[in-house]
């Protein structure tokens, strides 16, 4: 059984053991609830989840990966790339398993908030760094300098970093602004540890051309999890979404005001911080605020 050994993903093979016991438990639950067949449903469920885990920041928890707006939200953001018949074929088969994993019976009321993406530690941060500079090409050496810089540097979420041309950043003696337009428009100032990638890659680069991934045709999230596939194998979970969390945790420690940060980082409302604070290290008094936001507001 696929369960058993004989699933071999190939884009989800680095992944494979953290998503393995999401993935296998659907697939067993819908196999046995819905009649199925296990290995026509371990392909798509796998490719679901690691989107749903890499790109959409999602906890690895079947209840509240497989959703209808999440499926809805894959197939129509997530499969691009997909020919129309196979986008129908996987939404087809997603469904499912949402039918057999949470029939309506099943469903709490009012569902719960997942919990948020973990922020990465120090650690961490030094070993996505040195993964950067150890990649094997100076492409990719700058394309993975310039991925940690719009994440951590900037707490852009996947598809607005893949968004961000040459000509959205602006370099001003010692700071540097990132325009995103996709999505939440905004003005977001890079944090100063994280600028050498990005002006690196500005006097690399040439007029209008994408920052991170130059010479695509287009924005695809899953373009990040394309790149990361096609490096050195790597244990290391490099994903924009705890990026982007350990982004707002840093402004938080920082003493960075909410409402200036909830405007930078494209979010409406005070709860979106609330639940980031619980990351914030006990009874740590918050210094003053060093954020560089009221030097972007002049």
């Amino acid at each position: 059984e696929a369960g058993n050994g004989t699933f071999a993903p190939k884009k989800a093979a680095r992944y494979w053991t953290t998503l393995e016991p999401v993935v296998t438990a659907a697939v067993r639950k819908t196999a046995s609830r819905m009649g199925r067949e296990s290995r026509s449903l371990y392909p798509v469920a796998t490719a679901f989840v690691l989107w749903a885990w890499q790109t959409k920041g999602l906890e690895l928890d079947v209840a509240r990966m497989f959703r209808r707006r999440v499926v809805e939200e894959y197939v129509h953001r997530g499969m691009e790339s997909f020919t129309r018949g196979s986008r129908a074929t996987y939404r087809s088969v997603l469904l499912t398993i949402v039918d057999a994993v949470t029939p309506p019976s099943d469903v709490p009321f009012p569902i719960p908030r997942s919990d948020p993406t973990p922020p990465y530690t120090s650690a961490e941060i030094a070993a996505l760094r040195s993964w950067a500079s150890a990649q094997g090409s100076t492409v990719r050496r700058r394309d993975a300098a310039v991925l940690l810089a719009m994440g951590f540097g900037a707490g852009l979420a996947t598809r607005e970093l893949l968004s961000v041309r040459t000509g959205d950043i602006d370099v001003r003696g010692d700071e540097i602004h990132i325009l995103v337009w996709s999505g939440r428009p905004r003005l977001v100032p890079v944090l100063p540890t994280w600028q050498p990638g990005l002006r690196t890659a500005i006097g690399e680069l040439g007029d209008d051309q994408w920052v991170f991934r130059v010479g695509r045709t287009g924005v695809r999230s899953a373009q990040v999890t394309d790149f990361l596939h096609r490096g050195h194998t790597t244990e290391l979970d490099v994903r924009p979404a705890r990026m982007r969390t350990t982004w707002l945790l840093t402004h938080l420690q920082a003493g960075t005001p909410p409402r200036d940060l909830l405007r930078t980082a494209g979010l409406e409302h005070l709860a979106a911080l609330d639940r980031i604070r619980q990351f914030l290290p006990s009874r740590a008094p918050l210094p003053p605020s060093k954020s560089g936001f009221e030097r972007s507001r002049d």
